[in-house]
């Protein structure tokens, strides 16, 4: 093990041996607990194979759909910004990816990108949604470019934030969380020290990193069977991030394609593998944000937002709208 982890190891041995404590990330917090705080008069819940998927169905229901897929360790709360921007000229279909937000574990445990993107496509089949566009954040933007290739006919536009899409390292919260002596600990134990680090990470402006923040990413952690599943997928994740084929198909896809990137960002780094974006894609549209971290669309959601409307409308909001 590498030495760097072995105190936080010991750490969470410690944890592990005192009473409940949500503060320390111990306590499990129930599904409906969670509801009076992060669900709302647009939220719904939609069984897919046995997943309960907590989504919301906002805005113009008259309107082309947009969908949206957040990251890992996020929910759909990251997407409010957009929501409130884009919500007169599109219906949009945002989603908590399984184990993220208030959608639990997948019985079978199957984490696999592959599954993800079915569950997407039984999803909106369900919900009669036969062509949309999407845009998506990270292992978001994975899944979002996934299902693009796998169903060309039903993506319209694509827009890829902070993408995964290249090999790379693991950040470093799903690396340690992953570590053969920590793994076992991690399935119980989430400190509030740890989603807090995190979510200073993917900022690039520490000043908008609020408590309420915090506490919203912190609280979604907590969801009861969540925390264990949460290394399920870093292992997914951790396999997958090796692939030396993990972009396979990437330049297959002939939609038109959006990518944006915050110069910040440490997780999917900027100077390492934007670059490689732009070479697999030089006919795709790219938005770079000085200073902003790993989630523009929540960092700066008005300024992404705005672009994002000019890509896929051709329509550029102005100030008021």
């Amino acid at each position: 093990m590498h030495s760097n982890y072995r105190p936080m190891a010991l750490l969470f041995a410690f944890l592990m041996l005192l009473p409940g404590c949500t503060s320390l990330g111990i306590r499990s917090i129930p599904v409906d607990e969670l509801k009076k705080k992060y669900a709302s008069t647009s939220s719904h819940f939609i069984v897919v194979d046995d997943v309960a998927i907590h989504y919301r169905d906002e805005g113009n229901k008259d309107a082309p759909v947009l969908l949206l897929l957040h990251g890992v360790c996020a929910s759909l709360h990251t997407w409010d910004g957009w929501v409130a921007l884009l919500k007169d000229d599109y219906r949009i279909i945002r989603v908590d990816a399984p184990c993220f937000g208030l959608t639990g574990p997948i019985p079978s445990g199957n984490y696999t990108p592959e599954y993800y993107v079915e569950l997407i496509n039984k999803m909106l089949k369900q919900l009669s949604i036969q062509k949309l566009s999407i845009a998506g954040n990270s292992l978001g933007g994975y899944m979002a470019w996934q299902f693009a290739l796998k169903y060309p006919q039903k993506v319209e536009k694509l827009i890829l934030i902070d993408s995964v899409g290249f090999p790379q390292e693991m950040p470093w919260l799903l690396k340690f969380s992953t570590n053969g002596l920590v793994r076992p600990f991690a399935r119980s134990v989430m400190p509030r020290y740890f989603i807090n680090k995190a979510v200073h990470e993917v900022y690039g402006d520490q000043s908008k990193v609020t408590k309420e923040v915090v506490d919203r990413y912190f609280e979604l952690s907590q969801r009861e069977g969540n925390k264990s599943a949460w290394i399920d997928i870093f292992m997914v994740m951790k396999e997958y991030s090796k692939r030396e084929d993990l972009s396979k198909g990437l330049t297959d896809i002939h939609c038109p394609i959006m990518v944006m990137w915050g110069t910040k960002d440490i997780w999917i780094p900027y100077t390492t593998e934007f670059p490689k974006w732009q070479k697999a894609l030089p006919y795709a549209t790219f938005k770079v944000y000085e200073g902003t971290g790993h989630i523009p669309m929540e960092e700066i959601p008005e300024v992404t937002a705005y672009d994002a409307m000019a890509f896929l409308t051709g329509k550029k909001l102005t100030a008021g709208n």
